[in-house]
């Protein structure tokens, strides 16, 4: 898969358990997505980087580890601009 889709379902996730008042952190998108926590680490700093999400900054490991994960109106816009190209 290539690395935007990756980039691409684990913003869908964020966006998913916001919508569905789940508190959205590492642990959950690695189950969401069955991933490994380190993969779902590194997916995340690529998206933080990029300012698509927002989120707490927690001390667990494999870091960086977020809670009260949201997507951002970067993220938003990466999303649909991502859903267009696919028409």
């Amino acid at each position: 898969m290539a690395a935007e889709d990756e980039l691409v379902r684990l913003l869908q996730a964020v966006r998913d358990g916001d919508y569905a008042n789940t508190p959205v952190d590492n642990e959950m998108l690695a189950g969401a997505l069955q991933m490994p926590l380190g993969s779902v680490a590194e997916w995340l700093q690529e998206a933080k980087a990029r300012s698509f999400i927002w989120g707490q900054r927690g001390a667990r490991q494999p870091g960086p580890w977020f809670t009260d994960l949201e997507l951002t109106v970067q993220g938003q816009r990466f999303l649909s601009a991502h859903a267009r190209r696919q028409r």
